[in-house]
């Protein structure tokens, strides 16, 4: 693009946000129409000044403009990379700054783009030369161009002349004074290609503290309508005194007074940067304002913006080490208040490289201490890491001291040097160092892990209760972390390995906890039989009791119900066996652990007297199990009519059809012709004895069955078979006695 001005008119060049600003010293109007719709210059417009032109020339992010001068006029070129521009260095002496320019052109007055105020610009009639560093001063800001000289005066009395080799600042009666360099002349270097956003005034404390008192003044010396521009200006003075909650004071009534101001670019993005200076990320939303992308400067203050939220941000690392130079160029109080950040987010998002570049520019910064130390240890240096944070842990910085320990705790833990036992006794002494933040629940985070990796279940489930309390805003995601702990704890058999004191304590302390999971009813039902099994009956019947009422499902409740429930019987307690069962009776349980619940309803109620509760259970259970301890019931009662129905449906389901039977299949079908016996069911018997006898091996349960199972005699035929059954008579006393079913009579 090229606009036609001729040899002796003047350009000036300078950049805010992603908009490029171009200032000619000749006042022309420029016909646009012929570039709508060029994806380059379509969105570009002029203002006509009193005495200039002012072309407004949107840039995108990947590109920077460019000016050469040439016999149509000034080109105006979009390049990919910027060029390498000769330095307009300012110098101070006899109250002035001198800036030495080739071809100086004139000296015009434009309105700032953001703010309104004021900006007096000197052109040049040659490109090639640029403020390269911005410098600033008592009573003016000397800002960043791509070419010529962009002054903010910060008094009425500062002006801008056109000498013989350039341009002059001149001002107050004392003379005008600049701000000293920074450190870090490569890096600053850098910086100068970076784009920028803000204009924060750089000069002495107590300048900028009388400066800011003067703008204080003319704020309250305008009408209110007016005061949001000016207010404006001074919130980036707090700023950079390291005022930010007061800037944000500033900027809030601005933009009451001058709802305009509120609405602008520029109010965001200074909003959302005192609210990061003050510590209130949750405020800084300004810099998501899509007015604002498109320079490094914006995405250095939202890379902040991320790490603040995460510790370590890869993503923010990775802006922060191609525009952390930024920071080196700001005033005092806030590079002191990011570079810290900074310098730990590369190092812990894996960008140390920039991040050692960085912290070698400014080498006995205090404030970089933490950040030396981290470097250490990223580049492998565990001793020297250590060495700096006993040191850091020893001093006075109190939020250092406390990252300090806690860094050379995880490192000597890394390093075989400590156990994890040692290492939470050494941060629980943390705990408390520093209080009501990240850190904190860091530290209580990794306390908590390290009592588990230690085996201090109990320890551990304390600290995650405690945090619970202490922080609701994450209460439910510390309440999922004790969750996690409590099922960790089951599933890996860690209760196998407590003592009987110490399961009861933790199981009562923790019955909350059980989880809703179908993984949770396994967990529940080990922890359940862990219970079971201790010799602690008083100790584990409430505690069963208490899991049973706070268990998350209908089957961990039913679980620990059966479980309860085999302890009272085993206690001699029948009755509050079948209250436990009663209490934790569920729908649709899952067959097995149903019909062991039938099995302990059984047990129960025959204990209690209800026998015809008790086998009308079992008979609707049908199990090979109910079918005999129906009969074993049914035996106890001495009802031996419904005995041998019983045994007969065992039989059933545990005697082969055909072959020789074994001992303990010989014993069940000598219950059976026993139960027969006594109720005289000769059809049993004779059964028993034509179908069963055969496959029976000689010996003494043999004969017992044959005794059992025997005709009656009818004649003398018979009489050598009742001899012998005779002797058998005189046996069977003792005999049955090893077949009778032990345990009281129910009454």
């Amino acid at each position: 693009m090229i606009v036609p001005f001729g040899l002796r008119t003047g350009a000036a060049m300078f950049s805010r946000g992603g908009t490029t600003y171009l200032v000619f010293d000749e006042r022309r109007p420029i016909d646009m129409a012929g570039l709508r719709g060029d994806r380059a210059f379509g969105a570009a417009s002029v203002v006509l000044l009193p005495t200039a032109t002012l072309i407004r020339l949107p840039v995108a992010p990947d590109r920077v403009a460019t000016l050469a001068q040439t016999a149509q006029g000034w080109r105006i070129s979009l390049v990919p990379t910027p060029p390498r521009l000769a330095p307009i260095v300012p110098t101070s002496g006899e109250g002035r700054i001198t800036l030495a320019a080739d071809a100086p052109g004139q000296v015009v007055s434009i309105p700032d783009p953001d703010s309104g105020a004021t900006l007096l610009v000197g052109t040049q009639r040659r490109g090639g030369q640029a403020v390269l560093t911005p410098r600033r001063g008592a009573e003016f800001d000397l800002l960043l161009t791509g070419q010529g000289v962009v002054a903010e005066p910060l008094a009425d009395r500062v002006g801008l002349r056109v000498a013989p080799n350039g341009f002059m600042l001149v001002g107050e009666p004392g003379g005008l004074a600049l701000s000293p360099g920074s450190e870090g002349a490569e890096l600053l270097a850098d910086a100068i290609a970076l784009t920028r956003r803000f204009h924060f005034p750089h000069m002495p404390t107590e300048v900028l503290a009388r400066h800011l008192a003067e703008q204080m003044t003319e704020i309250a010396s305008v009408p209110l309508q007016a005061r949001g521009p000016r207010r404006l200006v001074a919130a980036r003075s707090m700023l950079a005194l390291g005022m930010a909650a007061e800037a944000g004071a500033m900027l809030q009534l601005a933009a009451e007074q001058a709802p305009r101001t509120g609405l602008s670019a520029e109010f965001a993005g200074l909003s959302g940067v005192a609210a990061l200076l003050a510590g209130r990320i949750d405020d800084a939303g300004g810099l998501s304002d899509p007015r604002l992308s498109g320079t490094d400067e914006i995405a250095l203050w939202r890379a902040i913006r991320g790490a603040m939220r995460q510790e370590g941000s890869p993503r923010a690392a990775a802006v922060m080490a191609a525009t952390s130079r930024l920071a080196l160029t700001y005033p005092d109080p806030i590079r002191d208040r990011i570079l810290p950040l900074i310098a730990e987010t590369m190092i812990l998002g894996g960008e140390a490289g920039a991040a050692a570049a960085l912290l070698k520019a400014r080498p006995e910064d205090p404030h970089l201490a933490f950040a030396r130390a981290l470097l250490k240890q990223a580049q492998g240096d565990a001793a020297g890491a250590l060495v700096e944070y006993d040191v850091l842990a020893a001093g006075r910085d109190q939020r250092d001291r406390s990252r300090a320990a806690v860094r050379a705790v995880e490192l000597r833990l890394a390093q075989g040097l400590i156990t994890p036992h040692e290492a939470a006794e050494r941060l629980d002494r943390l705990l408390y160092a520093w209080r009501g933040d990240a850190l904190e629940l860091g530290i209580r985070d990794r306390l908590a892990t390290l009592r588990q990796q230690a085996g201090e279940w109990a320890k551990a489930l304390a600290i995650l209760r405690n945090t619970e309390a202490d922080f609701p805003d994450i209460a439910p995601a510390t309440h999922a972390r004790l969750l996690e702990t409590f099922a960790a704890l089951l599933r890996e058999d860690a209760a196998d390995r407590m003592s009987p004191l110490d399961l009861v304590t933790l199981a009562d302390t923790n019955a909350d906890l059980l989880p809703a999971t179908p993984e949770g009813e396994v967990l529940e039902a080990h922890l359940a039989d862990r219970l079971l099994a201790l010799d602690l009956p008083k100790r584990a019947d409430p505690l069963l009791a208490k899991l049973m009422g706070a268990a998350p499902t209908g089957v961990g409740r039913a679980g620990f119900g059966q479980r309860l429930a085999a302890l009272r019987l085993r206690e001699g307690d029948p009755k509050g066996a079948l209250a436990a069962l009663d209490q934790s009776d569920s729908p649709d349980l899952p067959p097995d652990l149903a019909a062991r619940r039938t099995m302990l309803f059984a047990d129960a109620s025959a204990q209690t007297g209800s026998i015809g509760a008790a086998t009308a259970a079992l008979a609707a259970l049908g199990t090979q199990e109910a079918d005999e301890k129906r009969a074993t019931i049914l035996e106890r009662a001495q009802d031996w009519p419904a005995a041998t129905a019983a045994l007969r449906d065992y039989v059933g389901k545990t005697i082969p059809g055909a072959g020789p039977l074994a001992e303990t299949q010989q014993r069940v079908l000598l219950r059976l012709a026993t139960a027969a016996a006594r109720a005289g069911d000769e059809a049993t018997l004779a059964a028993l004895r034509t179908g069963m006898e055969p496959r029976m091996a000689p010996g003494p349960l043999t004969d017992l069955f044959r005794l059992l199972t025997a005709e009656s005699v009818r004649g003398t035929g018979d009489l050598p078979r009742a001899g012998m059954e005779a002797g058998l008579v005189r046996s069977l006393p003792r005999d049955l006695d090893a077949f009778r079913p032990k345990g009281p009579t129910a009454p």
